[in-house]
């Protein structure tokens, strides 16, 4: 058969993971600030203590989706070389929600995971 999934392998939740994440670090990353891409990437990284690490490949998708779901929107759409992102009213409301949904999903399956 062709590639099969390995649910053994770390990186493949790790990989999980970091589609969800990778979303809720972009909405943190840019409560504060405004971003360019790199700088972006970057910031996710130092939010996350490196867990989440985008790569341009993972974080242009997800800002697209976000950009077409009113949740950010360019502050500079002129400028070819490096486009800066803004958290809108909308994505501020999203943060909110995510940071609630993240806040009751990590104690729980810190007190459910036994290892």
């Amino acid at each position: 058969m062709g590639n099969s999934i390995d649910y053994t392998d770390e990186k493949y939740w790790q990989k999980l993971i970091n589609q969800s994440l990778i979303r809720f670090y972009i909405l943190r990353s840019l409560k504060d600030h405004d971003l360019h891409g790199y700088k972006l990437i970057q910031e996710i990284r130092k939010q996350s203590n490196e867990f989440c690490s985008p790569s341009e490949s993972t974080l242009y998708p997800a800002l697209n989706q976000m950009l077409n779901g009113g949740l950010i929107e360019l502050t500079n759409p002129q400028d070819k070389t490096r486009k800066t992102y803004h958290l809108t009213d909308k994505g501020r409301e999203a943060f909110k929600v995510s940071a609630k949904t993240w806040n009751r999903v990590i104690p729980t399956l810190s007190k459910r995971t036994i290892l």
